[in-house]
């Protein structure tokens, strides 16, 4: 339980400074600057998504590494997350002219069940790491749903019902800001009041807390072990149905 519960203390204090910072930003608003508090709100909100999601994950996949566990005893997304190591190392090698890398490469797999999962310590960590948790920059419900199979996590049929919230409130609006557009009160394509404001930085947060919650009970309960998948199958459908039922 020692690292289940250093990695809910992390995502805990993670998830605090973002709300307050939100919170924060939506007080400062008054009659006379609505329109720049909504778009400075919508590109840090944005901003503690991505951030968030990153680093959660981020932060999972090192707790199962430091379990030091076999492969061939992990479910398919951590099998498929070496694999995708084996191919990109064999890319990097210069032996590119000869079977080398071929070769090399059938030896490491033939080895696959024998090796423990593991990711690259320090560098992976890093927020300019994109080798396995890749947002695009661009963290839209296909992207997010992206990320969810490499965790391990499959509600994606719930979240589609979201779609309104993260693709077109948050992220075309924020796009729209972001690009430098000049926006007035009376542009029909940022029709975003304080109140769609308000109501997207809610849902945005319960993403963030639920899949904080999945992360964590995943962590406890050991549902990387492919032993535990029917398990997991029960949880994540109880879960898909609490992120159906978020009141739109």
């Amino acid at each position: 339980m020692g690292q289940s519960n250093e990695l809910m203390e992390k995502f805990q204090a993670d998830l605090a400074w973002r709300k307050k910072e939100i919170s924060n930003m939506l007080l400062l608003e008054t009659n006379d600057n609505q329109l720049l508090i909504i778009k400075a709100t919508l590109l840090l909100l944005y901003s503690h998504w991505e951030g968030f999601v990153k680093n959660a994950c981020k932060a999972y996949l090192e707790h199962v590494s430091n379990k030091k566990i076999s492969l061939k005893d992990l479910t398919e997304n951590f099998k498929a997350i070496a694999l995708k190591g084996l191919i990109q190392e064999m890319y990097k090698s210069s032996d590119t002219l000869t079977l080398t890398n071929e070769l090399n490469f059938l030896e490491a797999a033939g080895e696959f069940g024998t090796k423990v999962f593991s990711v690259k310590k320090g560098s992976f960590s890093s927020e300019k790491d994109k080798s396995i948790i890749n947002t695009k920059d661009n963290l839209n419900l296909h992207v997010f749903k992206s990320i969810l199979r490499i965790i391990g996590i499959d509600y994606s049929d719930s979240i589609d019902t979201k779609s309104k919230f993260v693709d077109d409130k948050l992220l075309k609006t924020r796009n729209k800001v972001a690009h430098g557009n000049k926006i007035e009160k009376s542009d029909s394509e940022f029709d975003l009041s304080m109140d769609d404001l308000r109501e997207l930085k809610r849902f945005v947060f319960f993403l963030m807390e639920a899949f904080s919650e999945d992360l964590i009970y995943f962590a406890v309960n050991e549902f990387y072990f492919a032993s535990k998948t029917d398990r997991k199958k029960t949880y994540v459908q109880e879960k898909t149905e609490k992120i159906r039922g978020y009141p739109l």
